[in-house]
């Protein structure tokens, strides 16, 4: 019997024969990153790659990349991006699931998490919390510093 779909205390929909060792491997940087490993397992293995190689890569450099957290505000009929949170993925990196930070850190609402590499945008992902938004906007030094 196939396990159904749910909706999380985050009111995301989770699917249950996904979640099997991820949380314990730093998932949600390899979901933040999973397009641009493809790109470079592709140019370093060629087309014969699998997600192994793919996770091992990442292992290999998540320690000099940098997160940025964005408050998303709509604003008219498009989204305004307001700079809440910067650090460096090694700050972080004990953290098995993004939205409990989120929410203690910076409350309710949608959330962009973008990460960088080398001065290089690699991924982003979205997240949204419950609560109180209680987020203070911060100056941004650069676009991917």
């Amino acid at each position: 019997m196939a396990k159904k779909p749910f909706i999380n205390k985050y009111g995301f929909v989770e699917y249950p024969f996904l979640h099997d060792k991820r949380k314990e491997e730093n998932w949600w940087f390899y979901n933040l990153l999973e397009d641009f490993l493809k790109l470079r397992s592709r140019q370093k293995y060629g087309p014969v790659y699998d997600k192994e190689l793919m996770k091992k890569d990442m292992l290999g450099f998540l320690h000099e990349t940098n997160l940025k957290f964005f408050v998303l505000l709509p604003s008219g009929m498009g989204m305004e991006f307001k700079l809440v949170g910067k650090f460096m993925t090694t700050e972080l990196i004990e953290i098995e699931d993004p939205v409990p930070f989120i929410a203690e850190n910076y409350g309710g609402g949608k959330f962009k998490v973008n990460i960088y590499y080398e001065g290089t945008y690699a991924g982003t992902q979205n997240y949204k919390t419950h609560g109180d938004p209680k987020w203070v906007e911060i100056e941004d030094d650069g676009l991917t510093g």
